[in-house]
């Protein structure tokens, strides 16, 4: 006799409003969520150039980070991989604001509907999805702007917009927006942004 095998039930997290006023409350959450993951996108960033600057020469580690990124020669911003260490400068468009901010929704969309998905597997859809946004956004990016904000000059490089070697970096990245979504949607925070309101004045 055949053994059924329960599964169990897929965690979602839930983000459909029952009414109208809480379709707008829901709106707006997810406008701040948004503005969140486009600082932190930023900011991302601006911390990864120095990342990328004193771990390439680390045995091992040095591995990651083999991809060779580039801005537009026309902007005059190539320099800054070699400032010294010390000044921990880095730079970043603000045209990233939208495109972190944009992946970042996608990444929700896939978390929320493939939440029981084992982890390491989520990580490369998820470096998927940036990967690929990276390529299409750096292109819409260029036509519209007549600059490459970034490209990839490495022989891994896909459609010069991004590169194979730097797939690694982008798992990893879903995952820490993965963990940012999941915070960003506890229950008590969200209702507390949701619900606030200016009180009238007695």
């Amino acid at each position: 006799m055949a053994t059924r095998v329960l599964r169990r039930p897929k965690k979602r997290v839930q983000v459909r409003a029952k009414s109208r006023s809480e379709g707008l409350q829901h709106l707006g959450y997810g406008f701040f969520r948004f503005f969140i993951y486009g600082l932190f996108g930023v900011a991302l960033e601006v911390f990864f150039y120095n990342l990328v600057r004193n771990l390439r020469g680390v045995p091992g580690l040095g591995l990651l980070f083999q991809f060779d990124w580039q801005v537009d020669q026309a902007l005059a911003l190539g320099a800054i991989w070699k400032v010294p260490a010390i000044s921990l400068y880095g730079q970043c468009s603000l045209w990233m604001f939208f495109v972190y901010g944009v992946a970042s929704f996608c990444i929700e969309f896939v978390y929320r509907n493939g939440s029981d998905v084992p982890w390491p597997v989520r990580a490369i859809i998820y470096g998927l999805i940036i990967f690929l946004w990276e390529c299409l956004s750096g292109w819409l990016l260029y036509w519209g702007t007549g600059y490459r904000i970034w490209f990839y000059a490495d022989p891994g490089n896909f459609f010069q917009m991004t590169s194979w070697r730097i797939l690694p970096i982008w798992c990893v990245t879903g995952l820490v927006v993965e963990y940012l979504y999941r915070q960003l949607m506890d229950p008590d925070l969200v209702h507390a942004i949701e619900t606030a309101t200016p009180k009238p004045e007695v």
